[in-house]
């Protein structure tokens, strides 16, 4: 069932794309008002303008006094021409002469320069204009030339009424604008992920066992790389599955030997009337039952390995290598064998799965001990380098062919002395497993060294569970 806190893609993209549509459309919205704002306001600003500049012209101080030449018949064609009512002021700046609309609001800075403001007049919107003029003459016989503020104001109850049928066909426009965007999303969506429905389908129609690679030219560059890496891991899986079926069909071909064997005995002791025979055939089936249980342990051994389900601890390897000493050290007297155990005067510790070290070295020594000659010599040892720790087994037994020498880690491969070979391929698999390796050579002289070889500092994690999906080694 699907983890109702993760978002589908269309979701998500509607989390995404839904605000940020919407501050788009708002900001449409506003650019386009503020420019056509700033567009009137140029329209009404250069008729102004105008109006300024004709008034200033025809100021006239010939009288002694100020006055307007003809000003209403200016103002005539300004109304004609504005789509509001108009007003005008001439004023001096002492306030003695006051020409037109005498309560039109002052300009908010006294600067010469011409200036356009919006204000409110009479409870009406106006957009003002204002200009400044030095006069050539003092009037009425004052002591300098006065300063003229000339202003020419219309009501923008037209522009409000422009700039709001403006404002709402860009809402129109750019919200159809909108729709059509998120209804072509939408679909576009739907088709981008067409694609990886299908792949569901054929996810669905998959045989149980079926570990195949997927075809992904037809999927999207996106998803080709989720798709390589898909098939990546059914290759993995599928070498994991071939493996282990290997492993099974060798592992029950190797017990189903043994224990037929031990029917056949079994057999015979039942049936024979001589107790001398029936003992003999006992003592028989006691070295089957003891290799086939210690071919048994490895198998399980190897099976801990492939499931990679394995903890690290600190281990210290002279504890390790000294109990697996004193538990081959029986088998070694009995064959007269001279087992030596040559270990550091320090303890060396690294992160390993101690079990599985016991086990590999367990099966190491057995090996060196039952394929070494009665009388013989065969020594443990642990070496501490630079950067790693050796774990040395070396025997005076046959040795091996230079075939068999590059074969070791084959598992089920005969040792030729009855045993299936399991033990090396445990070693080398525990060896891969730690990140180290293990060595094979014949000895100068007769016999066998083998080495695993760990490093001190292990790449994986302490207390993690760890292992090799080693298949075939």
């Amino acid at each position: 069932m699907p983890d109702r806190r993760v978002r589908s893609l269309r979701a998500t993209l509607a989390l995404w794309m839904i605000p940020a549509s919407l501050c788009v459309f708002g900001s449409s919205i506003w650019l386009t008002q503020n420019a056509i704002a700033r567009l009137a306001d140029s329209a009404y600003d250069r008729s102004l303008s105008g109006a300024l500049r004709a008034i200033e012209a025809d100021l006239s101080v010939q009288s002694g006094g100020l006055g307007i030449e003809l000003p209403y018949a200016l103002f005539a064609n300004l109304q004609a021409a504005a789509t509001g009512t108009v007003y005008f002021r001439v004023s001096t700046d002492d306030g003695l002469v006051q020409i037109g609309d005498t309560r039109l609001p002052d300009p908010p800075s006294p600067t010469r320069k011409a200036q356009f403001f919006d204000a409110t007049f009479l409870g009406q919107s106006l957009r003002v204009g204002a200009v400044r003029k030095q006069l050539a003459v003092p009037l009425y016989g004052a002591a300098t030339p006065q300063t003229v503020l000339i202003e020419v104001a219309e009501t923008t109850a037209s522009r409000e009424a422009f700039l709001g049928r403006i404002a709402r066909l860009a809402f129109w426009r750019d919200a159809t604008a909108l729709l059509a965007a998120l209804a072509v999303l939408v679909v576009g969506v739907g088709m981008a992920l067409r694609p990886l429905l299908r792949l569901r389908d054929r996810f669905d129609r998959r045989a149980p066992g079926d570990l195949s690679p997927l075809d992904g030219s037809a999927l999207p560059a996106e998803v080709r790389p989720l798709i390589d890496s898909f098939n990546a891991l059914m290759a993995r899986h599928a070498d994991q599955a071939a493996g282990q079926k290997r492993f099974f069909d060798d592992a029950s071909h190797q017990l189903r030997t043994p224990l037929s064997v031990l029917r056949m005995q079994l057999d015979y002791a039942l049936t024979t009337p001589d107790p001398a025979e029936r003992h003999a055939t006992l003592e028989a089936m006691r070295a089957v039952v003891d290799r086939t249980a210690r071919t048994t342990g490895q198998l399980l051994a190897l099976a801990r390995v492939d499931s990679g389900a394995v903890p690290l601890t600190d281990v210290d390897l002279s504890a390790v290598l000294r109990e697996v000493a004193f538990l081959h050290l029986p088998a070694a007297r009995r064959k007269r064998i001279a087992l030596d155990l040559d270990l550091p005067d320090t303890p060396v510790i690294l992160p390993a799965a101690e079990t599985l070290l016991y086990e590999a070295v367990s099966n190491l020594l057995d090996n060196a001990v039952r394929l070494s000659p009665a009388g013989g010599e065969v020594t443990l040892r642990l070496d501490r380098r630079a950067r790693h720790a050796a774990m040395t087994v070396s025997d005076r037994g046959p040795g091996m062919t230079a075939d068999r020498l590059a074969r070791v880690g084959e598992r089920f491969l005969s040792d030729g002395e009855g045993g299936a070979g399991i033990g090396l391929s445990l070693a080398v698999a525990v060896a891969r497993m730690h990140g180290g390796t293990f060595t094979a050579a014949n000895r100068a002289g007769g016999g066998l060294e083998v080495a695993l070889v760990l490093p001190l500092t292990s790449t994986l994690s302490k207390n993690r569970l760890v292992g090799g999906n080693e298949s075939q080694l």
